[in-house]
C-alpha cells in the first residue's frame, strides 16, 4: 500500500518541479541534503553541533551533483550527521504540484522532528531555518521552513495544531525525505482503532518503528474546531478572499456531516486503496470543490455554487483566454472543469481580464464575496449554538 501512495507522491513532485524555474528545482532537490548534513560551504550552515541527519535518507546522483555545483568534490562522508538522525521527514505542503501552482508560489516545507531535541538544538535547527529561507530567496524562491514536533506544534511553541489541519497534510503534503507517515498504513474503516491498529502492526514487524512518523488519526474532529476555524478563515479573507472562501465552505461541509464527518483526508485514502490514482482526481483544490460541490447542490444553492466556481478559477489564476498561463495539465484541467460549468469563452474572457473591470463590477464581486464569508460563518455559528460549542 505503500507503493500506491508513492506513486501519487511522485506524480504530485513531478508537477511542482514542471512549474519551477531550473534553479527552484534545485533548491527542492537539495533541501534534504542540505538537513541531512553540515558543511560550512554549503546554504544554512550554522554549526557542526547543529542537529543533521534524515531518517532513512541517501542522496541519489542527482542531488549530489547538485551539491557539486556549490561545493567542488563534495562527498556526504566526509561531514557530519547525527547517527540518530533527528530529522525524522521532510514534506512540501501548499500549492506547489497543485492546480494552484503559478510561478509565484511559495515553498512551504515541514521539517518534522525527533521528539528528545533539546531547546538548544531547536534553536540551532530555527537559525539554519530562516538561513536556508534568506538563501532561497537569492535563487528566486519564497520559501518557509517550519520546524514541526510530534503534536504538530510548530517551532515557536504554539498550541497542538487542530485536526483539520492534519487533515490537510494527510491529503496534500508530499513528502520530500525521510520516514513517510504511519497513518498511509491504517484502512480507513480502522480509523476509529488506529492505536491499536498500528500497534499491532508494529508488533508483528509488519512496520519498523523507525519507517514512520506518527501524527495521529482523523476519526474524531472535535465540533469546537469548526468555530475556531471558520474565524481564521474570516480573517485571512481579507488577505486571500477566494481561497479563504474555498475552506470556510470546506468547513461549513465539515460541520453539516458531524459527527460522521468523512474528512477529504479519509476520501483520499480511500480511493488510493482502491487504486484510484488519477492525479487529476486527486488534486487537492479539485477534491475540496467536489465536495463542495455535492454540498451546495444537495441543498439547491446554485448562486453560491457559481461564486465557489469563479473563486476556485481566480484563485488558481491560469487564464484560461490567455492560452500560456500555467503548464499543461493544468490548463487541460481547468478546461476540463470549465466546460463542466458550461462557461463559454465570453465568460472566460471576462473573469481574465477582471483587472480592466470597472469600479461597480469590482464593488459588486467583492460583496458577493464578503456576502457568502459571512453566511458561511454564520452557519458554523449556529451550528456551535445548536451544539452548545463555546463560542469562539
Amino acid at each position: 500500500m505503500r507503493g500506491r501512495f508513492l506513486r501519487v507522491n511522485q506524480g504530485r513532485l513531478a508537477r511542482a518541479r514542471e512549474g519551477l524555474a531550473p534553479r527552484q528545482q534545485t533548491l527542492l532537490s537539495l533541501l534534504a541534503l542540505l538537513f541531512h548534513v553540515n558543511h560550512p560551504l554549503l546554504p544554512g550552515y550554522v554549526s557542526d553541533c547543529t542537529p543533521a541527519g534524515v531518517s532513512g535518507y541517501t542522496p541519489d546522483a542527482a542531488t549530489l551533483a547538485a551539491a557539486r555545483q556549490l561545493v567542488q568534490d563534495f562527498s556526504c562522508s566526509t561531514v557530519s550527521v547525527c547517527p540518530s538522525q533527528p530529522i525524522h521527514g521532510l514534506f512540501l505542503m501548499g500549492s506547489l504540484g497543485t492546480l494552484a501552482q503559478t510561478a509565484q508560489s511559495d515553498m512551504d516545507v515541514w521539517i518534522c522532528l525527533a521528539p528528545d531535541l533539546s531547546d538548544a538544538a531547536v534553536s540551532a535547527l530555527r537559525k539554519k531555518c530562516r538561513r536556508l529561507e534568506a538563501w532561497a530567496t537569492s535563487q528566486g524562491s519564497e520559501a518557509h521552513l517550519f520546524l514541526i514536533d510530534a503534536q504538530l506544534r510548530n517551532d515557536e511553541g504554539s498550541e497542538p495544531r487542530q485536526r483539520l489541519l492534519l487533515d490537510e497534510f494527510y491529503r496534500t503534503a508530499i513528502w520530500l525525505a525521510g520516514r513517510t507517515p504511519m497513518w498511509w498504513w491504517v484502512p480507513v474503516q480502522e480509523e476509529a482503532r488506529y492505536a491499536e491498529f498500528t500497534r499491532g502492526l508494529l508488533d508483528a514487524g509488519l512496520i519498523g518503528g523507525d519507517e514512520t512518523i506518527d501524527l495521529g488519526h482523523l476519526a474524531h474532529i472535535a465540533p469546537g474546531e469548526f468555530v475556531g476555524a471558520g474565524l481564521w478563515q474570516l480573517f485571512k479573507g481579507i488577505e486571500s478572499p477566494h481561497k479563504s472562501l474555498l475552506k470556510l465552505l470546506l468547513i461549513e461541509v465539515y460541520a453539516s456531516e458531524h459527527p460522521q464527518v468523512n474528512c477529504l483526508s479519509l476520501d483520499f485514502k480511500q480511493r488510493v486503496y482502491a487504486n484510484q490514482l488519477d492525479l487529476d482526481e486527486l488534486d487537492p483544490y479539485v477534491v475540496v470543490y467536489r465536495r463542495i460541490e455535492r454540498y451546495l447542490e444537495g441543498r439547491g444553492e446554485a448562486q453560491r455554487l457559481e461564486l465557489v466556481r469563479r473563486s476556485l478559477y481566480l484563485k488558481v489564476d491560469h487564464a484560461l483566454s490567455n492560452g500560456e498561463a500555467g503548464t499543461q495539465w493544468q490548463r487541460r484541467l481547468l478546461k476540463r472543469l470549465t466546460r463542466e460549468w458550461g462557461w463559454d469563452e465570453q465568460h472566460l474572457a471576462l473573469l481574465d481580464h477582471r483587472s480592466q473591470w470597472q469600479a461597480q463590477q469590482v464593488s459588486h464581486e467583492r460583496r458577493a464575496l464578503a456576502r457568502e464569508l459571512s453566511v458561511s460563518y454564520r452557519s458554523l455559528r449556529q451550528f456551535a449554538r445548536d451544539g452548545q460549542v463555546p463560542a469562539q
